[in-house]
């Protein structure tokens, strides 16, 4: 553990840390500029816990004290590039001064790791997929909308789905929908943000399968999911970008209409119906 990087620690620990240290590493993690800062104290005083508490989970990560832990964490913001950065760096690796062709040579990459993705594990999570009550897809962001697209297609193809992409307190109301028998789907990238956990909590709490959608390399944004399937999300130190993601979706989509290719038709007909009831024939549908 000695060289990971704090927030690879943060990530290992998430799944073992009680209820109390779970809130100081949520607030770690979410606020990492401040918490280089902040007395063990302050950071008590903002989780609602002790000074102790914050001290063990410190200990807990692998830090001997407070101030360890503070150098660690500044290490791990100086590694990490902001969006402007990621940008510049995007532009400036643009092969010819062309940055169609770097996009495509990331999408080449992308779909490269999707077609060596275990065969296995895709054939499970479209089974999980096929027999949940319901599906819940999370994203936030950028991947809130692609969270949307999923759980869309899915409803088209017969599966009740629905998109998670709300914060703060007002995902609480998301959280309490989830119930047994249902699938959650997380596209969930590097930091472990406080959503994320709460929503492998309640994932924890119910017992369910669980698909993670993360970026390739050593970070991860909770270890609790019961599938991961990794896919790259660009060039390293480059812009984030998600074609990737959505031709692993796209995948998904077509190897669950030939799992169950009479639920999709059904499905598909329904809509076809629906669609001329409020056009008409017009549409040629």
């Amino acid at each position: 553990m000695n060289d990971m990087r704090f927030s690879e620690r943060l990530t290992a620990l998430q799944g073992r840390a009680t209820e109390v240290e779970g809130r100081v590493l949520d607030y770690l993690a979410a606020n990492r500029e401040t918490a280089l800062h902040a007395s063990a104290a302050v950071i008590a005083a903002a989780v609602g816990t002790s000074d102790a508490t914050v001290i063990r989970t410190a200990r807990k990560l692998g830090y001997g004290n407070l101030e360890a832990l503070r150098r660690a964490l500044a290490e791990d913001l100086r590694q990490d590039l902001t969006l402007t950065e990621r940008m510049a760096n995007e532009v400036a690796q643009a092969p010819g001064g062309s940055p169609l062709s770097g996009a495509v040579g990331a999408l080449r990459a992308s779909l490269d790791a999707i077609e060596a993705l275990d065969h296995g594990n895709v054939a499970r999570v479209v089974e999980l997929l096929g027999a949940a009550r319901r599906v819940h897809i999370f994203g936030i962001g950028p991947s809130g909308f692609i969270a949307g697209y999923f759980a869309a297609q899915l409803v088209r193809l017969g599966i009740d789905a629905r998109a998670l992409s709300r914060t703060g307190l007002q995902f609480a109301d998301d959280l309490v929908g989830i119930v047994r028998r249902d699938t959650v789907i997380a596209l969930a990238y590097d930091r472990p943000y406080p959503e994320v956990r709460a929503l492998f909590d309640r994932v924890e709490e119910l017992g369910l399968d669980s698909v993670l959608l993360t970026a390739s390399g050593g970070r991860i944004p909770d270890p609790r999911a019961t599938i991961k399937l990794r896919v790259p999300r660009g060039r390293p130190k480059g812009f984030g970008m998600h074609a990737g993601t959505l031709a692993l979706i796209e995948g998904l989509l077509i190897a669950i209409s030939a799992a169950d290719p009479e639920r999709t038709r059904d499905a598909l007909d329904a809509l076809n119906a629906t669609r001329q009831s409020l056009s008409g024939h017009g549409m040629d549908l």
